[in-house]
Formats: structure tokens, C-alpha cells, sequence
């Protein structure tokens, strides 16, 4: 028979009789999207995502089901279509019943891919684990040490009993590969050299992070710092009992293994001048962090000591004799790790004023209640009037307070009370009140800046100057390393586009289905499988070594605790969330997963077959699987089950899904376009219910 001559998008080509549209896109290299189609199956048409026009017809036509005509003219891409299929997809995704990204993985604010790891440590593949940890995370071991741990906040497990110690498992992992003889190697080996060079001022976290993966990406990288040391305030504002030097050490060295240059006890405004940086490399990356210390601002408040200052002169191995009273004043982590340093220098008590309650405190509650224990005495609502020096003590004139209205923070402001001035005696006053960004050295850089420090686009990091970048502490104001992190991570992805000649457009987010509360019987499912054990509590250096020296606080998990601490994860994720077609096309087509939300599925899993996991929730009714279990001549197979809202694909007469597709489960979990069905594997959720 005589071949058809059709033109698709402008193109002609000439095919046999009855291929299908789809088809002839494709032999013209013309991709047209589609979920339920797979070759040599009876197409269904259900998902409608490879709708296209046809001139002269009306309406918009599945390809995959339609056969082509002589002379049919096709416009596969037009606004009609796209808005067509974005409106298709964000229908499949009104009730699916699964969650893209596991909870505790999106309240990472750097993206650490958390049930991977923790099921590889499930799963026994302690080094899989670690070379997740170490290639998706600069400074893992020091992260795992000083993280506040928002991932927890978000625990399924919190909805039973506690958190799974994410941060602790993390640490494991970490640990596992700094101290393996032999340490596997990374995922992807770093890209051949591009003969760009980039400048990274701040050997903080951010700097070091942007470092790392710039060099990955192959650009070669020279990071300024104005300490001696690098680290930022990784090195200078967290004791060495919270974070052990050599772990630190260990994890920078890596980053200068790849070839990162430092130059060290180099000022920006002293010793750089950005418009040099900017005309010696082809990028700059501002991360200088916030290194400036607040004041008491109270009369006498030069007569208090900084506690960052504090903290450095400690981490420069230059510790001040102390051997009387010390105040410390504020309620974050540096005034927590300030007060414990002052108990290990020999001080003869330690005490922390606070103008707020306990529950106001902005610091880890864990700190507070380690500082404690170690002897400081935590006075709350009362807040520094007036320093005095007299025959050469310090007097701190203190005054009551109670809790007002809330403040900008949506905290409780704090008032006096008046006629509350009481005195307080002391050999040292602290002041840890808080950072800031110090931009002086940017004073004639023509650098835009904000009420917090150096103004950078969210997205991209980019400032007004093209080619330089700024991000971290630099850009928020004083923040968490973890976030530093991310932000350095941001920042190479940024740079790398900008010196490829890319539009610069950051990581574009990929679009993400979230279940948000699980119904109690849904919960359940997710339990059901799931070893019911108390959170494991971390290993401490005993109490009275730790009032007297700088040796580790926390010992770390031992591989029997993390292994049985990592079997207490729900597997909330979804092990097809990356390959998933239809996560890919969604964020193609930009969709809204939330415009046509409202009644959804329940979420259920069977984990009863060995090569598989079935989440029918997730199924978008394209019958793939059923065809599949047909070829394969399955006894019982798979049907379409209910009607309306409630159809489903499930084995019939209610039985496991092991026993429908007894031949077939693996190839089910390849020609499946979700979710629903996903193969088992060491880095999937669900994994260890086999």
C-alpha cells in the first residue's frame, strides 16, 4: 500500500497506512508527551496528554490513538495544546494519593535526599548511604553535628511518637566515609577543566559548599578568607566539643583535594578590592558571612566582651584566663556555647540572662538543657540596664521584664518592669546578642545592598553587578550553616549557567505533590511494616569529663543503634520520584498541582510481592500494567475495580498484588508512567518491607 503524505508542525513525511500520529512524530524527531502509550501496547488515550490539532477538524485529538490521513495538516505544540495538557495534568494530580518528595526531604533546606540515605542504612549498604550523604552535601560530618535539625520538624513519626534522629543517622553516614580505610568514590566523577575561574570571598560554609560543587563542574576556584583558618563560623563560632576540629579539618581538606586554592588572612577592603576580583576571574561569589557583633545597647556596653570574640580567641588556641563570675547575655546557640566554654575555662559559675521566656528562646532547646547540666544557671526576663566598672569589677545593673504585645518577630516583646533594677557582680560580661553583615569593605563597589546585608536575587544569587554573586549569612543576615550551605549550592549552580553563556535561572523547583495529614488509618499503612521502637537517644561523654575539657559532647551512633534507629522511617517518599514521567512533564508544563485539588484518594501500599511496591492512589488508569499481566498470561492479573471517583486498578477478589503478578511485577514497574507500581530497591522507600 501506498505511503501517507501528512505535515506535522510545517514538516511533511511520508508513513504507512495506520500508523498513528505519534508515530509520525517521531520519525520526524518531533516529541509529543504521553504517560499511557507504550509501544506495541493497544493505546488507551486515557491520560490525553498527547493531545494535538488537526487543521480543518475540531477539538484536540489523542495522537496516540489517531491514525493519520492523507493531507492532515498537525500543529503538535501550540498555546491551545500546551494549556490542553497542563490542564490534564494538573486533573491526574488533583487526588493522587502519594507524596512526591517525603516530608522531612523538603523541610531540608539543602535538598539532602534523607529517606535514600536512611534506607540504604536500613538496607545494611552503610557505603551507599555515605557516598549519598557526602556527594549531595558539603560538610556532612560537620552538619551532622550542628544541624538544628528542621528536617524533624516535619517526621511522619512525629504524628506517632518522636522525630527519627535524622541529624544522628546523617552524622553515621558521614562519619562512615571520613573514617573508611577505603572511601567509595563520588557518584559522578568532576567534569573536565573549563579554563574558568572563579573567586570565592568567605571560607564559611557558603563559600566552601559554592567551592565545592563549582569544582565539580570543573571551574577552577580560589576562596579569600580573613582568617587564618578556613571555616567561618563553623571554626570560630562553634566549640570544639560541638564540633571536633578534626572533622572539620578532614571535610575542608577534601574540597582542597579537588583543587580549591585558599588565601588566607586576606580582608575584603583591606587587602581585595572587588572591582580587582571582579576584572582577575571570570565570576565572584560574596560570601562573607555575619561577622559583625551586636552590643548590649546599654550605657557601659564597651566594657563587655564579644562573644564571638570570645569564641575565636578559643578556636585560635588562645583562651582567656577566666576564674571568677561570668554573664552571659542573650538566649541564642552562641550564648549557650559561650557559657559552656566559660564552665570549661574554669570559671567559678556561669550565668545566662534572657529577656524572654524559656519557650521565646531562639536556640536549640537540647543546648539550653546541655548547658545546664554542665552548671550555668538560665535566668529568664531580665534584661542588661547599665555595665559598671568599679574598683575593677564589673557590676551589671539588670532589670525585670514581662511579656508584652507581640513584636515584628511575632515574638512577645519584652517590657520592664518598673522599680525591677537589681545588681549582679562579675568578673566577665558576654555579650551575645546577635551578628551582622559587615559591608565596609564594599563601600565604593557601587554593590547594591539591603537592610540585612548584600541584595541578591532569591532565585539565582545574582546581585546588580554582572558576574557577581552573593549568598548566605552575606545575604540573610546571621542564619543557619545548613542554610549557608544551600545557599553556596545555589550559587554554583547560578555561576556555572552564567559562565556556560545560560540564562541564569537557579534550580528551577520540579513540581511536587504533597498528602500533607495523614488520615490515622492512612498513617497506619505506613506503620504497619515499620519496626515500633523508641527514638534512640545519643551517647554522651560522661558529666564530670565534660565540665572540664573540649572533647566531643555527643559520641555518635554506633551501626547497630543507626541501623535499628533507620528502620523506624515510614518510607513517606517516593522511590520513582526522580525517573517519575509524570513529575517530569508536570514540571515541563509548569502545572499547579493544587488548582482542581479536593477530595483524594487514601493512600495505601502493598509490599506484598518481592520484586515490587503497589500504591494505587498513584495509578492515572492508563491499564499499562493490565496489559502486561495479559501478555504475560498472569492467573489472576489486574482489572479495573469501582466505579467513578472510586475506580482503581487492583487485583480482583481483594488479593495481593504478589499474587497477580507473579511473572510480570518487574515489567509492570517499567512500563508504569508513576508511581503506583516501582520496583524495590536498596535506595527506594518502602525498600526493607520486602
Amino acid at each position: 500500500m501506498s505511503a501517507i503524505a501528512i505535515h506535522i508542525d510545517g514538516r511533511p513525511v511520508s508513513v504507512p497506512p495506520g500508523t498513528t500520529i505519534l508515530g509520525a512524530a517521531r520519525q520526524l524527531g518531533i516529541a509529543i508527551p504521553t504517560l499511557c502509550h507504550v509501544e506495541g501496547f493497544e493505546p488507551s488515550a486515557s491520560c490525553f496528554l498527547c493531545a494535538v490539532q488537526i487543521e480543518g477538524r475540531p477539538n484536540l485529538w489523542p495522537s496516540c490513538a489517531t491514525p493519520v490521513a492523507p493531507g492532515m495538516a498537525v500543529i503538535t505544540n501550540s498555546a491551545e495544546v500546551r494549556a490542553a495538557r497542563k490542564t490534564a495534568l494538573e486533573l491526574l494530580l488533583s487526588d493522587h494519593a502519594g507524596d512526591c518528595v517525603a516530608p522531612c526531604h523538603t523541610g531540608c533546606p539543602a535538598g539532602l535526599d534523607i529517606p535514600g540515605f536512611i534506607a540504604r542504612i536500613a538496607a545494611g549498604d552503610n557505603a551507599a548511604s555515605a557516598r549519598l550523604v557526602t556527594d549531595g552535601l558539603t560538610l556532612p560530618a560537620s552538619l551532622g553535628r550542628v544541624c538544628p535539625r528542621l528536617c524533624e520538624q516535619h517526621c511522619r513519626q512525629c504524628d506517632v511518637t518522636e522525630a527519627l534522629s535524622i541529624r544522628n543517622l546523617h552524622r553515621f553516614s558521614a562519619d562512615y566515609q571520613r573514617q573508611a580505610k577505603s572511601p567509595p568514590p563520588p557518584a559522578d566523577p568532576p567534569a573536565p577543566p573549563t579554563g574558568r575561574r572563579v573567586a570565592i570571598v568567605g571560607a564559611g560554609p557558603a563559600g566552601l559548599a559554592a567551592a565545592h560543587h563549582l569544582l565539580g563542574q570543573g571551574h577552577a576556584v580560589a576562596l579569600f578568607d580573613a582568617h587564618s583558618q578556613p571555616g567561618g563560623m563553623l571554626r570560630y563560632g562553634i566549640p570544639a566539643f560541638r564540633l571536633p576540629r578534626q572533622v572539620l579539618d578532614a571535610e575542608i581538606q577534601a574540597i582542597r583535594a579537588l583543587g580549591a586554592e585558599f588565601h588566607l588572612g586576606r580582608r575584603l577592603g583591606r587587602d581585595l578590592a572587588l572591582d580587582n576580583l571582579r576584572r582577575d576571574f571570570d565570576a565572584v561569589f560574596l560570601a562573607i558571612g555575619a561577622q559583625g557583633s551586636r552590643s548590649l545597647g546599654c550605657p557601659g556596653e564597651e566594657l563587655a566582651t564579644s562573644a564571638l570574640e570570645f569564641l575565636e580567641t578559643i578556636a585560635d588556641g588562645f583562651p582567656p584566663a577566666i576564674d571568677g563570675d561570668v554573664i552571659v547575655v542573650g538566649g541564642g546557640n552562641t550564648a549557650m556555647d559561650a557559657s559552656r566554654c566559660a564552665v570549661r575555662l574554669g570559671a567559678r559559675s556561669v550565668r545566662v540572662l534572657y529577656r524572654r521566656t524559656r519557650r521565646e528562646m531562639p536556640c536549640l532547646m537540647e543546648e539550653v538543657e546541655a548547658a545546664e547540666a554542665e552548671g550555668v544557671q538560665v535566668e529568664f526576663l531580665v534584661a542588661p540596664a547599665r555595665l559598671e566598672r568599679k574598683e575593677g569589677k564589673l557590676n551589671l545593673i539588670c532589670q525585670r521584664m514581662e511579656l508584652g504585645p507581640p513584636d515584628a518577630s511575632g515574638r512577645a516583646r519584652p517590657v520592664p518592669v518598673p522599680g525591677s533594677e537589681f545588681a549582679l557582680p562579675a568578673t566577665c560580661v558576654i555579650a551575645a546578642i546577635g551578628q551582622h553583615v559587615k559591608t565596609d569593605g564594599l563601600d565604593h563597589s557601587q554593590l547594591a545592598l539591603s537592610k540585612w546585608g548584600i541584595a541578591a536575587d532569591p532565585k539565582t544569587l545574582a546581585t546588580n553587578l554582572p558576574g557577581v554573586f552573593a549568598g548566605g549569612d552575606a545575604v540573610s543576615g546571621p542564619d543557619l550553616a545548613v542554610r549557608a550551605v544551600a545557599a553556596g549550592k545555589l550559587a554554583a549552580v547560578a555561576i556555572h549557567q552564567y559562565l556556560a553563556g545560560q540564562k541564569v535561572v537557579g534550580t528551577p523547583p520540579l513540581a511536587s505533590v504533597m498528602m500533607g495529614k495523614l488520615s490515622e488509618a492512612e498513617l497506619a499503612v505506613l506503620l504497619r511494616d515499620i519496626e515500633q521502637a523508641p527514638r534512640a537517644p545519643m551517647p554522651h561523654l560522661p558529666l564530670e569529663a565534660r565540665r572540664t575539657t573540649f572533647d566531643e559532647v555527643e559520641l555518635g551512633f554506633s551501626l547497630e543503634t543507626a541501623t535499628r534507629e533507620s528502620r523506624r522511617c515510614l518510607g513517606c517518599g517516593c522511590g520513582k520520584a526522580v525517573p517519575c514521567r509524570l513529575r517530569q512533564v508536570a514540571t515541563e508544563y509548569g502545572v499547579d498541582p493544587q488548582r482542581f485539588v479536593g477530595e483524594r484518594r487514601l493512600f495505601t501500599r502493598d509490599t506484598s510481592h518481592p520484586d515490587i511496591i503497589f500504591e494505587p492512589g498513584k495509578c492515572i488508569l492508563c491499564g499499562a500494567c493490565l496489559q502486561v499481566a495479559a501478555q504475560a498470561g498472569e492467573e489472576l492479573g489486574l482489572s479495573f475495580a469501582g466505579r467513578g471517583f472510586q475506580v482503581s486498578v487492583a487485583p480482583p477478589f481483594h488479593r495481593p498484588v504478589a499474587e497477580a503478578l507473579r511473572q510480570s511485577g518487574r515489567r509492570a514497574a517499567e512500563v508504569c508512567p508513576t508511581g503506583a507500581i516501582m520496583l524495590k530497591s536498596a535506595g527506594c522507600a518502602g525498600c526493607r518491607l520486602a
